[in-house]
Formats: structure tokens, sequence, C-alpha cells
């Protein structure tokens, strides 16, 4: 489960290409997502809270910071990139991300 809300399960990825793809600027893509991705944190962070305690707060506070230093890094790197080099890097995220999820659940 911490897996899942730290790193969005590959939602994000998904969201943002096609967004660009429909004619979206990549900081209007990238920016919509990544305020998602915060919701969901602070949403994840708000129930493991109440699920696991206090005891946990390393965890609750580890998804936060990463939330909040990630969201400058995907702005940047989207004002940079190509839009095909993007596709090009989120294609191949998103392959490589599943592969390991698929390879991990049948091993």
């Amino acid at each position: 489960m911490i897996y899942k809300s730290t790193y969005g399960g590959g939602w994000g990825p998904l969201v943002t290409g096609t967004l660009i793809k429909n004619s979206f600027t990549a900081r209007f893509a990238v920016g919509s997502s990544t305020v998602a991705k915060f919701i969901l944190t602070v949403t994840a962070a708000v129930i493991f809270f109440f699920t696991l305690g206090i005891q946990h707060w390393n965890i609750i506070l580890g998804l936060l910071i990463g939330g909040i230093i990630t969201a400058p890094f995907s702005v940047m790197l989207t004002s940079k990139l190509p839009v095909k080099k993007m596709f090009i890097v989120i294609g191949t995220l998103v392959i490589v991300m599943s592969s390991i999820t698929i390879y991990k659940s049948i091993f």
C-alpha cells in the first residue's frame, strides 16, 4: 500500500502523456498531474495517520516530503524536454515499472 501511495501506481505518466497528446501544454499537464498526486499523498498521509497511528510518523512524513520535493523537479524537467522525447521517457518508464510489478507478482 505504501508503494502505491508513494509512486502513484503508474497513473501519473499515463494522465500526463494523454493530456499532452490532446494538445495541452506540458506545464499544464504536469501541473494538473502533480496537483492530483499531492492531493492523493495528503489523503494517504491522513489515512495512514488514523489507521497506523502516530508511532509511524516517519512513513507519513516521508510521503509528504517526497511529494513536495518531486513537484518542482517534474515541472523543470517538462519545461526542458521536447514533447516527443518526453513521450518516449514516459512510455519507457511505464513499461519498465509495469514489467517489474508483473515479475514480482509472478515470482
